[in-house]
């Protein structure tokens, strides 16, 4: 794999692409809307997402999605959920067994699909090659070269391995699952639990508060898990607590300063208006809500959560009210 292309010209499809670039591979970028970026000197930057950062002088920004498929060997998608379906329609005539890894983060409304479910069903790809990326990553600190690791999930173990080879630096280390449904739910999963951990904060809750509340969203994605079919042991590694307690406590997270502003008062509209980027949570609430229904699930702070982003209701009140909704079980026994 010499050939890279990432599709996606947000925070983080630059930062992927910036990462693998600074090792010295061919990698382009195409953004949806590549005026972002500007050049100084021989350094791109992207201008709206990470202003503060030069990025690598190897990285190639194109626009024409058509010819970004020429020769490649790999190709990461790093786009919203909302337009993922879209995305993959669209490229799906461009596709010749390429390796796929996905970056995306989220699940459908309609369909509770996965992004990785929605590109088989847009391509009708072989799902051996393709592969999901999660875990917590907030890109501000992976460009600063914070230590940090994500974990890759496919079937192809040699190819998983061949991926993680591409990444690994002496600061970004990449580990390996075999449970591509858990990783990406927990990805998913791991946005409700940070707008509550923000809303905590908001509310003016402390370290007690919020450690309660984040093994309470353990329990509660364990108990959806089992329902899917995907493996709950999969919450304990880098996409499940690793991604919940880096994307719960980070001001650099969007689902967190999202559930932060929620806290001190603002309407669900306002407080995505100020954050004015898109917040994967708000989006995926609606469907986890409609779909514990379905599965018979208590999610008592998915169902506070609900109440306040869209029934408008009083957000202390909703957030006391979870804590005795919640049963008295700690970790399941007989």
């Amino acid at each position: 794999m010499n050939k890279v292309l990432v599709l996606g010209g947000g925070s983080w499809g630059t930062t992927l692409a910036n990462l693998l670039a600074e090792k010295d591979h061919d990698v382009s970028l195409w953004a949806r809307n590549s005026k972002i970026f500007s050049k100084e000197k021989t350094h791109w930057i992207n201008n709206k997402y990470l202003p503060k950062y030069k990025l690598s002088k190897q990285l190639t920004i194109i626009s024409n999605l058509k010819n970004a498929f020429r020769d490649v060997d790999l190709i990461i998608i790093a786009i919203p959920s909302k337009g993922f379906r879209s995305i993959s329609s669209k490229i799906s005539k461009y596709l010749d067994k390429q390796k796929i890894l996905i970056a995306s983060k989220g699940i459908e409304n309609q369909s509770f699909m996965t992004m990785s479910e929605i590109f088989v069903d847009e391509t009708n790809y072989s799902k051996k090659n393709i592969m999901v990326l999660s875990g917590p990553n907030i890109a501000d600190e992976i460009m600063r070269k914070n230590i940090s690791a994500s974990v890759i999930a496919g079937d192809d173990k040699k190819t998983l391995g061949y991926v993680s080879d591409l990444f690994n630096t002496d600061f970004f280390k990449i580990f390996l699952s075999n449970d591509t449904k858990g990783v990406e739910m927990a990805g998913a999963l791991k946005n409700l639990y940070a707008i509550c951990s923000g809303l905590s904060d908001g509310l003016g809750f402390e370290s007690n508060t919020k450690a309660m509340l984040l093994t309470r969203s353990l329990s509660e994605m364990s108990d959806l898990f089992k329902k899917i079919n995907a493996n709950p042991l999969t919450l304990l590694g880098l996409s499940g607590v690793g991604d919940l307690i880096a994307t719960s406590s980070s001001k650099k997270s969007r689902n967190y300063s999202f559930g932060k502003l929620l806290g001190k008062g603002n309407s669900s509209n306002k407080a995505l208006g100020m954050i004015n980027q898109s917040v994967e949570g708000h989006r995926t609430l609606k469907v986890i809500y409609f779909e514990k229904k379905k599965l018979s699930l208590n999610m008592p702070i998915i169902e506070a959560l609900y109440k306040i982003v869209y029934l408008k209701q009083e957000p202390r009140k909703c957030f006391l009210k979870f804590i005795h909704e919640s049963g008295n079980i700690d970790t399941a026994y007989d």
